[in-house]
């Protein structure tokens, strides 16, 4: 995805939902926290968005702008409204919502999930897709180690799944500093030229 489809989708949810507050979370919320985000966390083509004060227009949401609409037809990817509560997250994510709007938004703003909360998320959901968008956002120095315990601490889980998914930082840390360094050398050697 890219910033612009992020745009056309809360433009167009906007309208649809005479809405102009959205949650964005899952994979695609980082359009609206980085300026240039790795290009291995755009590879998804859903957004997922949910309406802050009209949590009645997501049936309408999803059939104008879900997987089956024309709009995802015409554009290339489409919009989910799963509610946020399906997925696990930190304690005071919502206070940590960082605003995303632009001319192009049209007045519709985009809240989106601050990176160390969507990491815990990830971790929580614990599919290898969402671990390895936890590596990429590790070894690319968008997330603090530190601060993402802090949050995993706070998942409203159960010790055991906590303990699960602490197993799981060490094996992200050492693939990250693993890619890291490969991705150090290969550029040292394009720019020597071996």
């Amino acid at each position: 995805m890219t910033k612009s489809q992020l745009e056309l989708a809360l433009r167009e949810a906007g309208k649809i939902a005479r809405d102009r507050d959205f949650i964005v979370f899952g994979s695609q919320c980082i359009l609206g926290t980085v300026a240039r985000p790795p290009r291995a966390c755009l590879i998804s083509q859903e957004l997922d968005l949910y309406p802050r004060s009209h949590p009645q227009a997501v049936m309408l949401l999803v059939q104008e702008l879900g997987a089956r609409s024309r709009f995802s037809r015409r554009e290339g990817f489409f919009v989910d409204c799963v509610t946020p509560d399906l997925a696990a997250m930190p304690e005071g994510w919502t206070d940590r919502l960082i605003p995303f709007s632009t001319r192009q938004t049209a007045g519709v703003t985009g809240w989106c999930l601050e990176l160390h909360d969507l990491a815990a998320s990830k971790l929580a959901a614990g599919r290898k897709k969402d671990l390895d968008y936890v590596r990429t956002l590790y070894s690319s120095g968008l997330i603090r180690l530190r601060t993402l315990k802090e949050r995993l601490q706070t998942l409203p889980v159960t010790s055991s799944s906590l303990q699960q998914i602490g197993k799981l930082l060490p094996t992200i840390v050492a693939a990250a500093r693993k890619s890291g360094s490969r991705s150090r050398r290969s550029k040292r050697s394009r720019s020597t030229g071996r």
